[in-house]
C-alpha cells in the first residue's frame, strides 16, 4: 500500500513541476521582450541571401508564393529565392523559369524536406551567400523580413527563427492552429529568449550562417511541416 501511495505521490509531483513549467514560461513570454525589438534596420552593408524553398508536388502556391516574396524591400541583387522543385509539373518548371529565381530540381524515393535541403546544399556554390534562410511552398515573408534578418546577423547572430504567423482563419481548424502557433511561439521561442535559453526551431522561417548550416544538415534525416508567413526571432 505504501508503495502505491508513493507512486501516486510522485505522479503528483511531476505534474506539478510540469504545472510550474509552463507557468514560469508563461510569465516570462509575457512580461520580457523579444530579440528583435532592439535590431537596427540601417545596417552598414547587405548581406548576400539565399532563401531555400523546398517544395514537393506544390504546384498549386508556388508561383504565387514565389512571386510574393519577391516584393521584399531588400535590395533584389542581394537575394535569391532557390525552389527546390520535387515532382513538378513541366507547365509549373515552365512558369517557374520566368521569374527571376533560381530552381533546382530534385527527385527522391521517399521525399522529405530535409533531403532537398541537403541536396541544394549539396549543389549551391554557398560560399557565394553570407546567411541561408529557409522557407516553405505557401510561405509568404513579411516585405521588411530580408532586412530584419540582415540586421540580426549584423549584430552577431549566427542563427535566427521567425515567428511564424497564421495566413487564415477564416475555418475553425485555422483558427485553432494559429491559437496553437503563438501558444507555441510564446513559450518555447520568446520565452526562452527571454530566460537566456536558445529559441526552438521550427522547420520554417529559419536563417542561418551557411557552413552552420551545412554541418547541422548533415544529420538531419527528415523535417517537419512548415507554415504561412512570418517574422524574425532571435535563437
Amino acid at each position: 500500500m505504501q508503495f502505491i501511495y508513493s507512486i501516486y505521490l510522485l505522479f503528483l509531483g511531476i505534474i506539478a513541476l510540469n504545472v510550474l513549467y509552463w507557468v514560469v514560461f508563461a510569465i516570462a513570454g509575457r512580461l520580457g521582450k523579444a530579440d528583435d525589438t532592439d535590431l537596427e534596420e540601417k545596417p552598414l552593408r547587405f548581406r548576400k541571401i539565399g532563401v531555400l524553398i523546398p517544395a514537393y508536388k506544390e504546384d498549386a502556391v508556388i508561383v504565387e508564393s514565389v512571386t510574393e516574396n519577391l516584393k521584399q524591400t531588400y535590395p533584389a541583387d542581394q537575394f535569391d529565392l532557390i525552389v527546390i522543385a520535387d515532382s513538378f509539373q513541366p507547365q509549373t518548371l515552365s512558369q517557374l523559369a520566368d521569374l527571376p529565381i533560381k530552381v533546382l530540381t530534385v527527385s527522391f524515393e521517399v521525399s522529405t524536406v530535409a533531403k532537398a535541403i541537403n541536396a541544394a546544399l549539396a549543389r549551391l556554390p554557398i560560399e557565394q551567400y553570407d546567411i541561408l534562410v529557409v522557407s516553405d511552398a505557401d510561405n509568404h515573408m513579411a516585405p521588411d523580413f530580408l532586412n530584419r534578418i540582415n540586421a540580426a546577423f549584423a549584430q552577431g547572430w549566427k542563427a535566427v527563427q521567425g515567428h511564424r504567423v497564421a495566413k487564415n482563419i477564416n475555418t475553425s481548424v485555422a483558427i485553432l492552429d494559429a491559437i496553437s502557433e503563438e501558444i507555441n511561439n510564446h513559450i518555447f521561442r520568446k520565452a526562452s529568449r527571454v530566460l537566456g535559453l536558445s529559441s526552438a526551431t521550427i522547420g520554417s522561417g529559419m536563417a542561418f550562417e551557411p557552413a552552420l548550416m551545412k554541418a547541422a544538415m548533415t544529420t538531419q534525416h527528415t523535417m517537419g511541416g512548415m507554415i504561412k508567413s512570418w517574422k524574425p526571432m532571435l535563437s
